[in-house]
């Protein structure tokens, strides 16, 4: 009895310590509290709301107006012209038959290469004298391939065909950069009948030229400060650099707001207009070239005065949104164009001379040129007339913008 007794009491034990290791199990088990979820969730966000220092905060560009670059130029930064005189040869019998300035050039090419010619032997009418000329970046150098552009200066017909030969190529200050050689080439050039194609006396010769002197473009001004703005002096002197950007329409406001959007981005530029340039200092912790191509990205909106561009050939018409016109009345090929004050305020009249047309009078809001030429156009207005009725507006003072007839 005693011993079934003591075997439950150790059972009942044993049940008791399992029980209570399970609970303690459970009770570690446990998801955190609320308030632990709140505070991690409290310093994840204050993580994620703090900026990452190895990650920089990218800026929006400004994408309005237009870039620097494309309205301005620095200045020194430019194109050279090159020009040549030289020979083609192997030309049909359409070359120079007149002139002997191409028989006298092959006579001294062959000279030079050993062979002796009379005065009068050479009666070649394959040759033609030509002058060459291209136009060379800035920055060439040595090596680089520029096309060429050859011109007959004799009586030769057709340059189709013919090769240039080696020809030296000078710039304005005497000095030889490159040589151009190669085949003249007739671009785009239209037939006449089935056979024969019509001869041209200018050609083109590609990658003709090729540089063989670099050419440096100076566009960066340097000098010694050895004062400070206060007047205090400064010993070593400091080296400035210094850089020019012109519009290349010039305009006043145009150039002010370009030199306050500038000061505005880099200050330490200090930005000044002088003689219709803005002059910038270069700063001393940036290289030339990152800090000219900055400038160059930098967008304006540019103020251009009014222009209507007018091509008569083609009848193309161009003009800007600022054209306004003044009250005036002109008469022109059967129809009359009236812009007047009163009792129309500021519109445009557009009254026939013919009265069985259906269109007896037109009158539209506002005075600019577009709508004349709108209005011109449902008269059945041909383009010469639109164009004399825009000098005549031109003429008399009423149209406030500069007319371009091409």
């Amino acid at each position: 009895m005693l011993k079934h007794l003591s075997f439950r009491i150790g059972a009942l034990r044993l049940l008791g310590l399992t029980l209570a290791f399970a609970f303690a199990y459970a009770v570690q088990a446990q998801p955190k509290t609320d308030s632990t979820d709140k505070s991690d969730k409290s310093e994840k966000s204050e993580k994620s709301d703090k900026p990452d220092a190895a990650q920089p905060v990218q800026q929006k560009k400004d994408q309005n107006g237009v870039r620097l670059k494309d309205i301005a130029r620095v200045q020194g930064v430019r194109s050279n012209q090159l020009l040549g005189y030289g020979i083609v040869v192997g030309l049909a019998g359409t070359g120079d038959s007149k002139s002997k300035m191409g028989e006298e050039s092959v006579r001294s090419l062959l000279g030079s290469l050993g062979q002796r010619l009379d005065a009068g032997s050479l009666q070649a009418r394959n040759v033609a004298a030509v002058l060459v000329t291209a136009e060379v970046g800035a920055f060439a150098n040595r090596g680089d391939r520029l096309n060429a552009t050859v011109s007959s200066i004799g009586d030769a017909k057709s340059l189709e065909g013919g090769v240039l030969i080696q020809t030296p190529m000078q710039a304005g200050d005497g000095k030889i950069y490159g040589v151009a050689q190669g085949a003249v080439t007739m671009g785009g050039q239209s037939t006449s009948g089935s056979r024969t194609a019509r001869g041209r006396t200018v050609g083109t010769v590609m990658n003709a030229v090729s540089i063989e002197k670099d050419i440096e473009s100076s566009f960066v001004v340097e000098y010694k400060r050895d004062k400070n703005e206060k007047g205090e002096k400064i010993d070593p002197p400091e080296t400035i650099r210094k850089i020019r950007v012109t519009l290349n329409d010039f305009d006043f406001q145009t150039v002010s707001d370009a030199r306050t959007k500038l000061a505005m981005l880099f200050p330490a530029a200090k930005p000044s207009i002088e003689n219709g340039s803005i002059t910038l200092e270069v700063p001393a912790d940036k290289e030339v070239v990152s800090f000219v191509a900055e400038v160059e990205d930098v967008r304006i909106v540019p103020k251009y005065r009014a222009r209507i561009v007018v091509n008569e050939r083609t009848g193309a018409i161009v003009m800007g949104g600022d054209v306004r016109v003044d009250p005036v009345a002109v008469s022109r090929g059967g129809m009359d164009l009236i812009v007047a004050g009163n009792p129309y305020p500021n519109g445009i009249q557009l009254a026939p001379q013919n009265k069985e047309s259906k269109n007896t009078m037109q009158t539209l809001s506002g005075a600019s040129v577009q709508e004349i030429m709108d209005a011109l156009n449902t008269m059945g207005a041909g383009v010469r007339d639109i164009i004399s009725i825009l000098e005549a507006l031109r003429d008399s003072g009423a149209l406030h913008a500069e007319l371009i007839i091409q």
